[in-house]
């Protein structure tokens, strides 16, 4: 699938490792349900804390600006293949940074508030020729702190190795941006790079892995010019007022089924390109059919304009998901009106479609019984929402 979400991409408590891991290789995160990554707590509003309002505030805060991250394909279109994306807590970013707690301690003890990533490769098919680009924006305080944040990371990155590391990271120029605190290290026989650049209260943070030196110069280079005058755009909530933020304005997300993942949260037309392969034809179609936005757990729901333009987009869905190599059609559950199941070879992950009135759901699941009783449970919850 490369209109809609990517099947199989995110499934509960799997983290996709970072670029410096073996493409394809996922790791178990030990109660990642349970972290606040990404994922709202369900403490009711009456019973919250101050404490659970203000991460649920700057959990918001991380999935508006989705909004205003640059796509990877703008970045480098070689970039097609979507691998995970999420509000850049701190244990994403440790994740994110090759499993390098050090440099997220540098980022939490310079103020971290939140952030969004998202990582992509160019679909190689070894690990050994498959590239990666890591993009990703930080919030601070205020521009103080960005700055010195940025150095801090880059310092932490050289004074500790991250657990996926087979060298050591190095201070590098970067021509052109001596703003940006650059690092390069030759890992697993492939040379990467990783910047970090203070712009106003923000931190652009980007890694890839791609051919030699020009090309990850280059990259990074790309990724600021386009970054920067995104994040110019972006209308920040006030530090003070991020416990007042709602986590699920549209109550969108609170219509996606599941237990929780680490892309869980409600984002905008744009935010939801990120969870696309094909990120331009995904926003023609996302222009056409008036979409409103996503809510994303163990399935995603796209709200569009209106009946008609759900329905345009389940059919474009069900066609690229046939057209996709190494998917074939699986059965239904019964007594859910027009859905359609989809399993891989193995049979070891399984996605269904699903749709009623304006909405439209994906869902993920390891097995058919859990593909079909999640189609059904999303179904009437689509068909209860207005």
């Amino acid at each position: 699938m490369q209109l809609m979400f990517r099947v199989g991409a995110v499934l509960a408590a799997v983290i996709m490792v970072s670029a410096c891991e073996d493409p394809g290789k996922v790791v178990r995160v030990p109660g990642a349900t349970a972290v606040s990554t990404t994922s709202a707590p369900t403490t009711s509003a009456t019973a919250q804390t101050d404490e659970q309002r203000l991460q649920l505030g700057t959990l918001a805060e991380g999935n508006r600006m989705a909004e205003v991250l640059a796509l990877s394909t703008d970045i480098d279109p070689a970039f097609v293949r979507h691998g995970q994306a999420g509000v850049l807590t701190e244990p994403m970013l440790t994740i994110m940074t090759g499993h390098n707690t050090a440099i997220s301690s540098a980022a939490a003890a310079n103020g971290l508030l939140t952030g969004f990533v998202s990582q992509r490769s160019n679909g190689g098919d070894t690990s050994a020729d498959t590239d990666w680009l890591t993009h990703g924006i930080m919030r601070f305080p205020d521009t103080a702190s960005a700055k010195a944040a940025a150095t801090a990371l880059a310092t932490a990155a050289t004074t500790q190795s991250g657990m996926l590391q087979t060298g050591d990271w190095a201070a590098a120029e970067l021509p052109g941006a001596s703003d940006t605190r650059f690092l390069t290290m030759e890992n697993r026989d492939r040379l990467e790079g990783m910047a970090f650049t203070a712009h106003r209260e923000f931190v652009v943070f980007t890694s890839a892995r791609l051919g030699g030196l020009p090309e990850i110069e280059r990259t990074v280079r790309a990724a600021l010019e386009r970054q920067r005058p995104l994040l110019d755009s972006f209308v920040a909530t006030p530090v003070a007022e991020l416990a007042k933020l709602p986590y699920d304005p549209d109550g969108i997300n609170a219509l996606a089924v599941g237990n929780g993942n680490v892309s869980s949260g409600a984002y905008g037309p744009r935010g939801a390109l990120i969870f696309t392969d094909d990120q331009q034809a995904a926003l023609t179609l996302y222009r056409e059919v008036g979409l409103v936005g996503i809510g994303m757990d163990d399935s995603a729901v796209y709200r569009t304009a209106d009946a008609a333009a759900a329905a345009k987009l389940s059919a474009a869905t069900v066609a690229e998901t046939l057209a996709t190599e190494g998917w074939k059609g699986a059965p239904a559950p019964d007594g859910v009106p027009g859905a359609a199941c989809w399993t891989d070879a193995d049979a070891l992950q399984w996605a269904c479609l699903v749709s009623s009135g304006r909405h439209v759901a994906q869902i993920w699941a390891r097995s058919q019984g859990e593909a079909h009783s999640l189609t059904g449970e999303q179904h009437r919850a689509l068909a209860a929402a207005k």
